[in-house]
């Protein structure tokens, strides 16, 4: 009878730390593969986008993970539109697809940023359907007033704590994080606005690097090799390996400035790369053309 009390309080105790509710650690670690082959990628701008038509045509176009945004360090809660991204959850499942949900962090308050972030992956669907893995957009500065200390400082904070409280929730450390980052080559232009990136923190707390080379605002690539589509997605995708020692998910871009040549000249470079996945940012603004080159993708 002891004995049963205290499997009765250990499961009580299980449920109020979220625990009880977690997957299998062989599930949670499966979600790494939604960081695999082709991407596509939505944002709060997009909520226009009828979940079911737009899951149905990714699926058609061959995508294999619906990377979701699901809120901002400026947003008024954890969920931008909760309803509107449950419903992209179920779609998602519908559909045979993986499901990333990623979080903009401000940094001006860590421990707002780590409850949005860790949301997603505590998230139900109407359905009970659960992201696959959570994703962090590394770039904003505006909330720590463009200071490189506090923001560098931030993103370590940031991520150790998300491994931390994920590894709580779960009673594993194998959730999957994404670290979406700037493109280092990109970042090499100025120095003086990257200074001391954490990449190490990177490496210890993510399973994946995203770099997001966007040979798009690249008006030189007549002048500058390196920032050509092939060139630009090949060595961010190599140095942001180099840097972290993670898989690559390398995201170029943006969509309604590129053409389809560049486009299947970036797949030729990311498979150069040896990438883990790929993707052109973002759904929205990708042309019907452009699916068939990036289908491709699915083969790396």
């Amino acid at each position: 009878m002891k004995r049963l009390a205290g499997v009765v309080v250990a499961f009580i105790l299980a449920v109020a730390l979220g625990l009880a509710a977690a997957p299998p650690a062989q599930a949670v670690h499966s979600g790494l593969y939604a960081f695999r082959y082709l991407g596509a990628w939505i944002d709060l701008y997009d909520q226009g986008i009828p979940p079911a038509a737009g899951a149905a045509d990714m699926r058609a176009r061959g995508v294999r993970t619906i990377f979701i945004e699901t809120a901002r360090w400026n947003s008024s809660g954890s969920f931008d539109n909760p309803a509107w991204i449950g419903q992209w959850v179920d779609e998602a499942y519908r559909n045979g697809m993986k499901i990333v949900g990623w979080y903009l962090p401000g940094y001006g308050d860590i421990t707002r940023d780590v409850r949005r972030t860790t949301a997603i992956a505590t998230f139900r669907s109407p359905l009970g359907h659960r992201f696959h893995a959570v994703a962090i957009d590394i770039e904003d500065k505006r909330e720590v007033n463009y200071s490189l200390h506090r923001f560098n400082e931030g993103v370590a904070r940031h991520l150790s704590r998300v491994r931390y409280r994920l590894t709580q929730i779960f009673g594993t450390s194998s959730y999957p994080v994404g670290a979406i980052t700037p493109a280092p080559l990109a970042m090499a232009l100025r120095p003086d606005n990257w200074r001391g990136f954490p990449w190490r923190a990177i490496a210890r707390w993510a399973n994946v690097v995203m770099p997001m080379a966007y040979w798009s605002f690249r008006d030189d690539c007549s002048t500058v090799r390196q920032h050509c589509p092939y060139y630009y997605l090949r060595d961010n995708a190599i140095q942001a390996r180099h840097l972290t020692g993670l898989r690559v998910h390398a995201i170029g871009g943006v969509g309604d400035r590129s053409t389809e040549r560049q486009v299947l000249a970036a797949v030729r470079g990311t498979f150069a790369a040896h990438a883990y996945g790929g993707s052109l940012y973002d759904y929205r603004t990708t042309a019907t053309d452009f699916w068939s080159p990036l289908s491709r993708l699915n083969s790396l």
